[in-house]
């Protein structure tokens, strides 16, 4: 039933746009309405498909970058659009019993943007804001999907207040409905606020945390690229060798979608060559179709697609390290359903027994991410010495619960590696945050606490970031419009001091003592 939540939320946001269009050009063009409020109503009509447009593509560098200078058009219309709330209501030009709702609900979301544009370009916003924009993330993870936090598609889109009265029934009727849905949204909004606040605190416990020094060294890396089914763009390309290359890392991570071209694979590869490929740890990851949109159900796992796939990065990329599932109870699981842990095991053999036949140099890699039964079953047999997984890892990220998820994640972990003295290689095969959601710092910290708990377990040999840059979701180490997060910063000075501390290095790929 959930599983609806999120394609109704974006058949709703597309309800509301044409609702938003077709009132303002009535109201525009009302012989009662005043010249300035006509304008304001008129102009937020006008510009709000543009503005939502915008607001979308500035979330990818592919895109962003040629259009950041305009980003500043989606918080304007939504203040303009509360102001217009705002004046209908404080003029008496709507009724009040759908007026107020309306009001209230785009003061709050005129709030949420204005701090989420300051905190786009680097600004400190002030707590309470933060906290403000911070619940209307989560409101709608609580509501639609976890993906919301991230996702470009998920927004709230504000009302025009529908000034001057109905002259039917049904127009009446509809914009009770709308006052519903906003009363009903601004109740969970600020029902979240305090929900809110307990989340952003939560990074602050990680503000002590100290990197360990590691001399016999430390791998760190970060995802490059979209998650690749064609060739990628230019800009793309060129902006992540440059950000993986400012930054110093030693390893770098592609995601390959199930059935990605030959003619992808190889730009891939020739991209790879250009960052001098011999001091590179190369990790290859098979994801899935479909991160980004909301699914209306599990698609099947197609192991056979996947395998042929896993068999062209190895034969055209070379890659040092595999991973034929990205998550399988994380990413895995939504896209995918939450498969038998039987399912995954069968389906990892198959891809070890390809890796051996066509690069039996390449390694196999497994990582856990949703800590839950099934998942420490699955590390359980990934880590024996009967499994044909050569690196066993885990991913840590945040919820819209805050670090409290990640926190548990560590202590899970912890059990686990207990519970199963490590043999194999062990890595962090992801780490990430989300700065458009929790604010940059709450990223930062992250990243450090994922590093820091990293450097403490000697069994942990390496930690790859999510993600150089945004694509489509706001987890890059750098924004679109090419400014590096304060993340980006602290994790440069980060690889800088393991770098230093690394008296006696080790490859990254060698055995565990």
């Amino acid at each position: 039933m959930t599983q609806w939540l999120a394609p109704a939320h974006l058949a709703l946001t597309l309800v509301i746009i044409i609702w938003d269009v077709a009132l303002s050009g009535r109201i525009a063009q009302h012989r009662q309405a005043s010249r300035p409020f006509a304008a304001v109503t008129g102009m937020a009509g006008l510009l709000l498909i543009p503005a939502f447009i915008v607001a979308i593509a500035t979330t990818t560098v592919i895109t962003g970058r040629a259009i950041s200078s305009i980003d500043w058009i989606w918080p304007a219309i939504v203040l303009l659009v509360a102001a217009q709330a705002v004046y209908a209501v404080a003029r008496r030009l709507v009724n009040p019993l759908w007026g107020y709702p309306i009001a209230f609900y785009d003061v709050l979301l005129a709030i949420a943007a204005a701090s989420r544009y300051f905190a786009a370009h680097g600004f400190d916003v002030p707590r309470p804001l933060l906290i403000v924009m911070a619940a209307q993330v989560d409101a709608l993870a609580l509501v639609t999907t976890e993906a919301a936090i991230t996702s470009p598609f998920f927004l709230h889109v504000p009302l025009i207040s529908p000034a001057y009265p109905a002259l039917r029934k049904f127009t009446a009727g509809f914009r009770f409905a709308m006052a519903v849905v906003a009363l009903a949204w601004f109740g969970v909004i600020v029902a979240e606020i305090p929900r809110a606040d307990v989340a952003l605190a939560s990074y602050d416990r990680h503000a002590d945390d100290r990197l360990r020094e590691r001399p016999t060294g430390f791998a760190v890396g970060v995802k490059i690229l979209p998650d690749v089914s064609k060739p990628p763009s230019a800009a793309a390309t060129s902006t992540d060798i440059e950000t993986a290359t400012w930054l110093g890392v030693n390893m770098v991570s592609v995601v390959f979608a199930p059935g990605a071209s030959p003619l992808a694979i190889d730009s891939v590869s020739h991209a790879i060559d250009v960052m001098q490929r011999d001091s590179i740890v190369l990790i290859a990851v098979i994801g899935y179709r479909g991160k980004l949109l909301p699914e209306l159900s599990s698609v099947p796992l197609d192991a056979t697609a996947r395998l042929a796939t896993l068999r062209q990065v190895l034969a055209r990329l070379r890659p040092d390290v595999i991973v034929p599932a990205q998550d399988p109870y994380g990413i895995g699981a939504r896209i995918l359903g939450r498969l038998p842990v039987e399912t995954w095991q069968d389906y990892y053999t198959r891809a070890a027994a390809i890796v051996k036949e066509v690069r039996p140099r390449t390694r196999v890699g497994l990582s856990a991410s949703a800590f839950d039964t099934r998942d420490s079953a699955l590390y359980a047999w990934a880590s024996g010495p009967t499994s044909p997984v050569d690196i066993v890892g885990f991913s840590f990220y945040p919820s819209r619960l805050g670090a409290r998820t990640l926190d548990a994640s560590f202590r899970a972990a912890d059990r686990w590696m207990r519970a199963h003295p490590p043999t194999k290689l062990h890595w962090v095969f992801g780490t990430g945050g989300y700065p458009l959601a929790h604010g940059e710092g709450s990223q930062d910290r992250t990243i450090w606490a994922a590093l820091t708990w990293a450097t403490g377990h000697s069994e942990i040999r390496g930690l790859v970031v999510n993600e150089a840059n945004d694509y489509g979701q706001a987890m890059g180490v750098r924004a679109p419009n090419g400014r590096f997060r304060r993340a980006a910063f602290s994790l440069r000075k980060s690889i800088a001091a393991l770098r230093e501390s690394a008296v006696q290095p080790e490859p990254p790929l060698a055995p565990p003592r």
